[in-house]
């Protein structure tokens, strides 16, 4: 955390230049990463990474500068490092910074520290052993934990101030059966924003015997039909496809661009009227929710398509104050303090 007066003094100093707009982001996350091949524990990592960046708008230029240093003096030259890299005529005044509170919770009942390293991994040994014991066919067995805790504090001239803690735990698995010459794998995962209370509701075993009883049945499975025909996609998994297919094409920089197949469309049918496409946020301990972005704005519920018309994109604060619009919550993730929002 850093204080507000010194928060106030790195946006000026990152306005100096002339920008439009300046922001601060800190980040202090804490992650362990433990995975199981054939009955042994192969890797187990743990990692600590603090830092903060500054990121700066001339128009529709964009400067970003970080450091893993949080004193004043490395935050003051990374704030100097974005404004020299560009020039405006802005005369931006910093407003008042006051902290936005959420009324999402996303409450995490028993923190990561309620198990042990040793514990944890013990997971996935009981797991490679549900799995074994499941059918001889099963010949190699892997399973995965993580969990990552992450601390957030945004700032920018425009009067925002946000901390935010999140949390997320994922665990993962597949197998692989082996039977008269044929090899068939099987996986699954599954994950959550929250702590160890995910156990309580999922279990790894019987994640990984699933798992098992899938790549056994494929063993006899035959090869399955080929040419056109009628797919219907559930929700869950079915998500994800449409996402990839048509959820990156509402994402901002691929409209202001004019790089999407719904560039300009808004209001206009592009799809059947039984589909409708909603990017929420707001839905508790779900692996996407967010109580704010990584630019602070508030988690919302946005409706992309609504009985097959366009109604909406899912905009950043870049591309947003582009085209003269709102931000909203959709579109704003950094994979870290080194990175820029990315969209």
């Amino acid at each position: 955390m850093i204080p507000l007066e010194l928060a106030q003094k790195v946006l000026a100093a990152a306005l100096r230049t002339g920008g439009d707009l300046a922001e601060i982001y800190v980040e202090d996350r804490v992650s362990l990463a433990l995975s199981l091949e054939d009955a042994r524990l192969e890797n187990a990592v743990r990692g600590v990474d603090r830092g903060a960046g500054v990121r700066v708008f001339f128009g529709n230029l964009v400067t970003y500068a970080y450091t893993d240093d949080l004193s004043e003096a490395a935050l003051l030259r990374a704030a100097e490092a974005a404004s020299a890299a560009g020039r405006g005529s802005g005369s931006a005044r910093i407003v008042d910074l006051t902290e936005r509170k959420s009324p999402l919770r996303f409450v995490v009942e028993k923190p990561f520290e309620h198990l042990s390293i040793a514990q944890k991994a013990a997971l996935l040994s009981d797991a490679d052993v549900a799995a074994r014991g499941y059918h001889p066919a099963i010949k190699q067995v892997r399973a995965a934990y993580s969990e990552l805790s992450r601390k957030v504090w945004i700032f920018n001239s425009d009067g925002v101030y946000v901390t935010d803690d999140r949390n997320f735990v994922e665990l993962r698995s597949s197998v692989i059966a082996q039977r008269d010459g044929i090899t068939q794998r099987a996986s699954g995962n599954f994950g959550a924003q929250g702590g160890l209370e995910l156990l309580d509701r999922r279990s790894l075993v019987e994640e990984i015997q699933s798992a098992a009883e899938t790549a056994i049945k494929m063993l006899d499975a035959r090869p399955a039909p080929a040419g056109e025909m009628t797919v219907v996609l559930p929700n869950g998994w079915g998500g994800v496809l449409f996402h990839e297919a048509c959820g990156h094409q509402m994402e901002a920089d691929f409209i202001t661009k004019g790089q999407s197949a719904y560039a300009g469309k808004v209001g206009e049918q592009v799809a059947a009227p039984i589909l409708s496409a909603v990017d929420d946020g707001t839905i508790a301990a779900r692996r996407g929710s967010f109580r704010f972005d990584d630019e602070g704005t508030p988690s919302q519920r946005t409706q992309l398509i609504e009985k097959g018309v366009l109604r909406e994109y899912m905009w950043d604060l870049q591309e947003a104050r582009r085209m003269g619009g709102p931000a909203r919550a959709t579109d704003a993730a950094r994979a870290s303090a080194t990175c820029p929002c990315r969209a």
